[in-house]
């Protein structure tokens, strides 16, 4: 349903040009949800306002359901309004003048040739019975809430039954337990109408919740593409780890390998011994990075039986947040992050034992 190749644009002059889109491609089938996720100023946004026509590119072509809608080498670049796309901004965009019945009917009336008057009146019901607001029709956009302006905004966007639905961070103006649910209501909307979708967020847990698969972007590029499960359990680069999530990242040389794994000296004063899973291509000496999540580590506060990957500690940080206490421990080559109990009774200076499944480790091969 969209394929992006090449894309590439810049802003400034010719001699200060600032490529803020550098050759990204990927392609979405019919169906799917496809999010593009990563900080700001990564070049994401700019990524779906050239896919919306919002913004002209400098190289590559955008295609949407077989039929080229932008191919500035050929001179081809076809209006927002001739994309066959809906599109939920940030902000809603809802026109306060405008009640809720109006505010969704807006992208019907304007199309040509005219749909009849029954035929809108039908298709505007619809599309607000799916985001629940079908009781809200004459409400006055300014006497909504925020929740509320997104339903409407969603129902505005699929009314003209769209090939492509853009939704540019569409929840990141609600507070976090309306987020939560309009998490939940969304993926649920996506599914039920059945709607290829390209969602752009700096949020995980919502790339995560609605995308079938997820492109993680940094500098107008994208760095690492895949089903959410995967990038996050198998991060290509310590960015892609780091910005999914907490991620305790360990500076280690490899020095001896045994039959698909491997065992890292830390770099610190102890040289404390952690082995990891390894893929081919690696060499003794080799330098790396040991990635491993705060949830994969087990914290023992009496020595395990088991020894392997069992570093010694002490807590020299604790912090409750509710379901779990997150502790720093300072493993005198490294410190990392770790989850206790909150039922436990633990302090500052309390020894631990601090154990990972090497499997769980992820070793990335680091430029000298």
């Amino acid at each position: 349903m969209l394929t992006v190749q090449g894309l590439t644009k810049s802003f400034g002059g010719a001699q200060d040009a600032v490529n803020v889109i550098d050759g990204v491609s990927f392609d979405v089938p019919e169906g799917e949800c496809y999010a593009l996720l990563g900080p700001s100023g990564c070049g994401k946004t700019t990524t779906l306002r050239c896919v919306a026509g919002l913004e002209h590119a400098n190289a590559g072509t955008i295609t949407i359901g077989g039929r080229v809608v932008s191919d500035p080498a050929n001179g081809v670049f076809v209006q927002v309004h001739d994309r066959a796309i809906g599109m939920v901004f940030q902000s809603y965009a809802i026109w306060p003048h405008l009640d809720v019945f109006e505010n969704v009917a807006y992208p019907l009336r304007i199309q040509r040739p005219r749909r009849p008057r029954a035929e809108i009146q039908e298709r505007v019901m619809a599309a607000l019975q799916l985001v629940g607001m079908e009781t809200m029709t004459r409400r006055a956009a300014t006497m909504l809430s925020g929740g509320q302006q997104q339903r409407v905004a969603l129902a505005r966007a699929i009314v003209r039954q769209p090939a492509l639905l853009l939704l540019d961070e569409p929840l990141s103006n609600l507070d976090a337990r309306m987020r939560d649910q309009m998490r939940i209501e969304l993926h649920d909307l996506i599914n039920q109408v059945g709607v290829t979708a390209l969602y752009v967020t700096h949020d995980q847990a919502e790339a995560f919740a609605l995308a079938h698969r997820v492109a993680v972007m940094s500098q107008g590029r994208i760095v690492q593409e895949g089903a959410p499960r995967s990038i996050y359990q198998r991060p290509q680069t310590s960015f892609v780890a780091t910005f999914l999530g907490a991620a305790n990242v360990l500076t280690a040389r490899l020095q001896t390998l045994d039959s698909g794994s491997g065992v890292f000296a830390i770099d610190g004063a102890r040289q404390s011994l952690i082995d990891a899973a390894l893929t081919g291509g690696w060499t003794a000496q080799d330098r790396a990075e040991i990635i491993i999540r705060p949830e994969d580590l087990v914290v023992h506060f009496e020595p395990p039986a088991q020894t392997r990957n069992v570093l010694p500690g002490l807590i020299t940080a604790l912090t409750f947040l509710g379901g779990h206490c997150e502790c720093v421990i300072d493993l005198g080559d490294a410190m990392v992050r770790a989850s206790v109990d909150p039922a436990r009774e633990v302090s500052n200076g309390t020894a631990v034992w601090v154990q990972v499944n090497p499997a769980r480790c992820i070793a990335l091969r680091k430029k000298a």
